[in-house]
């Protein structure tokens, strides 16, 4: 036997002539707001979350999640050198969430051409290096190959350092190492890459690090630093911490002093962004539910007054207040349902065509990326789902008790 509620509901949906032109008219508006709502909010779930992402990659790409430096060692001045035979490396590496461990040496000079010249930071790779983040982001050209047995003296440059050099993929360039005593190095561009963040593209110059160690006089067992790619950036605090109690617990006398950076240290201004969006994106949630809980009450008020002899009628059969409530609410749900199918269809669509086709293009010196980033987590999305439908309902429920007061002897004689 159908529950007599949701049998009136149904009834009271499934005909097409009930209820008045003005009532027919706003269960379209409320279906329409709820969609528009649900729309907004997936959209703005997938763009932080693309932000998001998009951040931690190029941090990671730039400089790992996290990275070791020794005692001394800054991240603007001249480098500090660091022996790569650290007796409990093997131990950080084989941490969980480490996917990867590589070592880099930099060097400060000058890039000169014919038409300018550019203060830069050569930082020397070996062939443990993971370079799928600059493989990704190269617009011309290749990165630079080296083997076992020759100094490469390739290297790759950012698309900002090649505009303002006028440099192209081929070209022979200078690089003046400035430290005593000033020496010189012709290099070959081999490639040129697109990725941009903050001002480190417009000086970073992928090399040999054998190029860097020469430059400074040091063997092949002396480095700046270690960097760690993790499988989570998200965790890179948590894993800054294991390391460093790897350190304590591992370590030994003869091995040298680190400081522990992350990402965020390295780069707070882009995470505290991310933090301000996340707080924008927990007010545009709030505003969205409201308005659409809002216009439902609306909705739910002017169906109530449309339909007040039914209610009336209701109660003098014997019905009781909270099965009527009940009725409307079941009524209103499945305009709610309608409405959030409606507007998950409409954001997966939008959020398709931006990552098929990036018709939202960005200014990548202002944002770091160059078109709006989208990413869906189908998880997210039904937990949005679910927590929007059961505050609507809420909204439902403190408008249904108007039905409490309405008399059947009153609201009968109305027409």
């Amino acid at each position: 036997m159908m529950h007599t509620p949701y049998y009136i509901a149904k009834k009271l949906s499934g005909s097409k002539r009930q209820g008045s032109r003005m009532s027919r008219i706003t269960s379209g508006i409320v279906t329409g707001s709820v969609a528009l709502s649900i729309t907004v909010i997936i959209i703005a779930l997938a763009i932080v979350s693309g932000f998001r992402t998009e951040i931690r990659s190029l941090a990671g790409g730039f400089s790992g999640q996290v990275l070791l430096l020794p005692l001394g060692a800054d991240l603007e001045g001249t480098p500090v050198p660091l022996s790569t035979q650290i007796s409990y490396l093997p131990q950080i590496e084989s941490d969980k969430e480490v996917s990867h461990l590589q070592h880099f040496a930099n060097c400060r000079g000058l890039l000169q051409t014919d038409e300018a010249i550019q203060g830069v930071v050569l930082k020397g790779v070996g062939k443990e290096f993971d370079r799928s983040f600059f493989e990704a982001s190269i617009i011309e050209g290749s990165f630079p190959v080296w083997n076992d047995s020759l100094v490469s003296m390739e290297i790759l440059v950012s698309r900002r350092l090649a505009n303002a050099l006028k440099l192209r993929t081929g070209q022979a360039v200078i690089f003046c190492f400035i430290d005593q005593p000033v020496r010189f190095r012709q290099f070959k561009v081999s490639g040129i890459y697109g990725a941009s963040l903050e001002n480190i593209d417009k000086s970073l110059v992928i090399g040999d690090i054998r190029v860097v160690q020469q430059l400074h006089g040091w063997s092949n067992e002396v480095v700046s630093g270690v960097e760690l790619l993790l499988h989570r950036p998200e965790r890179m605090e948590e894993v800054a911490s294991r390391v460093a109690q790897i350190a304590v617990d591992c370590g030994s006398e003869d091995d040298p002093g680190l400081w522990i950076y992350t990402a965020k240290d390295l780069f707070p201004h882009l995470f505290d962004w991310l933090n301000l969006i996340d707080m924008n994106l927990l007010i545009v949630l709030a505003l969205m539910i409201g308005v659409a809980g809002i216009n439902m009450i609306t909705g739910l008020l002017i169906m109530l007054f449309d339909k007040t002899s039914l209610i009336g009628l209701l109660k003098a059969l014997g019905m009781k207040a909270r099965e009527i409530r009940l009725t409307f609410i079941y009524r209103m749900s499945g305009m709610v349902i309608k409405g959030m199918l409606a507007g998950n269809a409409l954001a997966l669509l939008l959020c398709y065509l931006q990552q098929r086709f990036q018709l939202l293009v960005l200014d990548p010196v202002n944002y770091a990326v160059s078109t709006v980033p989208v990413q869906l987590n189908i998880w997210t999305i039904l937990l949005m789902n679910a927590v929007s439908f059961w505050a609507i309902v809420g909204f439902m429920l403190l408008a249904t008790t108007m039905i409490n007061r309405i008399s059947p002897d009153k609201s009968l004689r109305i027409k």
